[in-house]
């Protein structure tokens, strides 16, 4: 097992060397050619990239996991019926998945701050 997990590894990384070998070509001399900014032309600066993977990764992923654990302890609290504990465990994950929500949000707001406090700095 061990020697088929180490032939894997070695020979993957031989492919990512001979790969990068083989694409990797200089520019020309006087070569011009410019390639456009994958994350869109108004994402120049550091604080723009924070601000769009919070925007359009963190928070769309965040709000999705945030929903799924509130109808997760929804499910939890319907099918603990009487037992005090289980009922217990239902209150746990629904707090917990307010507060991971209320961590979304406020890293969403103390981002638009940081951005704005820079932004007027410059």
């Amino acid at each position: 097992m061990k020697k088929a997990f180490n032939l894997t590894i070695w020979s993957t990384a031989a492919f990512l060397i001979s790969a990068n070998e083989v694409f990797a070509q200089p520019l020309k001399t006087g070569d011009t050619t410019l390639l456009d900014n994958p994350l869109g032309p108004n994402t120049t600066s550091f604080t723009a990239l924070i601000t769009k993977v919070l925007d359009n990764i963190i928070t769309p992923i965040g709000g999705i996991v945030a929903v799924f654990f509130i109808i997760y302890s929804g499910f939890l609290f319907v099918t603990a019926g009487a037992n005090e504990t289980k009922r217990e465990g239902a209150k746990k994950a629904l707090l917990y998945a307010v507060i991971g929500a209320a961590i979304l949000v406020g890293a969403q707001a103390i981002s638009k701050i940081i951005e704005t406090t820079i932004n007027s700095l410059k």
